[in-house]
């Protein structure tokens, strides 16, 4: 067997394959059989013909077509391998060359996973630093987050039918958990409303530093990524629609678009987070980060903490888990590297 390979645009490679006759015979049997499975002969029911009688009834072309592509489906995952292909999705296949009795040649045209060519991604978290806002809890916000608690304690009397509001004192604190004064309760609210706004603020900033470097990126995207985003973020719309009670045939309807329309909507932010991802990738191989093995147990099991149905769990496929788990890991370990300079 031998095999070239050539790059091609929009992130796809070009693999050249030539069977010899050596390589393919060992498939001969199981393309009889498959070549036999449609092919009525006389005395015999179909399909059940002896792979002589088969091999007498069809054309030399016809096997070796066959040959090719259960030689390809045999060594293709060791040309991948030996090549360091980072495929995406099934090759696209050709027959370009056959001579029975000796040779067969494929052509194979592949999506790989792009490397793009990043800026100075470090110099650009550095200049959006001065963008960070400072976080601050003032007593109007923690005022209404007490109005707020009021309201959830409010009854009403049985009897002039009139609501019943709590004071806000050292009692209604310690009516909510473990708090023996108002003032413990305050301080538990600015607390974590101080946290809430952190995180939004920590999303924005990371969001706002990935936005620059998409701008300054160079490199194609296959578009095989880009459909399969899409194919994603329809399910996740589809997943939250159920959530609610609503169908999405109802959904449609109320935006007045069909789901090819809708899915053609997508294509700006589902290119975006595909580029978000990759950059994440990319900036993780350069800056040689790695996770343990001891990190993706961690993470795996702090997932399937949060899941209560255990019906769910045990359908989970605990290695796909584990890739998940280890993406999650290497974005924040890139997003931190980015905070720190």
């Amino acid at each position: 067997m031998k095999n070239q390979i050539k790059p091609l645009e929009k992130s796809k490679i070009e693999v050249i394959i030539e069977f010899n006759n050596e390589d393919l015979l060992p498939f001969k049997n199981k393309a009889l059989e498959e070549l036999g499975t449609n092919l009525t002969l006389k005395g015999y029911r179909k399909g059940k013909a002896p792979l002589e009688l088969v091999e007498n009834n069809v054309s030399l072309i016809e096997v070796y077509e066959k040959l090719a592509l259960f030689a390809l489906e045999q060594f293709y995952p060791q040309i991948i391998k030996d090549n360091k292909i980072e495929a995406l999705g099934q090759p696209l296949v050709k027959i370009t060359k056959l001579i029975p009795n000796s040779l067969v040649e494929l052509k194979l045209e592949i999506s790989v996973i792009p490397h793009l060519k990043l800026t100075d991604y470090l110099k650009i978290a550095k200049d959006k630093q001065k963008d960070k806002k400072i976080i601050s809890v003032d007593d109007k916000e923690i005022a209404e987050a007490l109005t707020w608690l009021q309201k959830t304690r409010t009854t009403v009397d049985s009897k002039t039918k009139e609501k019943i509001i709590p004071p806000l004192d050292d009692m209604f604190a310690q009516s909510l958990g473990n708090f023996k004064t108002l003032e413990e309760l305050k301080q538990n609210i600015k607390q974590g409303l101080t946290l809430e706004k952190q995180d939004r603020e920590k999303e924005r900033w990371r969001l706002d530093v990935m936005d620059e470097i998409i701008k300054q990126l160079s490199g194609d995207i296959p578009d095989i990524l880009i459909q399969s985003e899409k194919s994603k973020m329809m399910e996740e719309l589809k997943i939250r629609l159920s959530e609610m009670q609503l169908s999405f045939e109802d959904y449609l309807k109320q935006i007045k678009k069909t789901e090819e329309e809708l899915l053609q909507e997508f294509t700006p932010l589902a290119e975006k987070r595909v580029k978000m991802a990759l950059i994440l990738k990319e900036i993780a191989e350069q800056e040689k980060i790695e996770i343990t093995g001891q990190e993706i147990e961690q993470k795996v099991n702090e997932i399937l903490k949060q899941l209560p149905d255990s019906d769910i769990k045990n359908k989970i496929n605990l290695e796909e888990l584990k890739t998940f788990a280890s993406g999650l890991i290497r974005n924040e370990k890139v997003f931190e590297l980015l905070e720190k300079q």
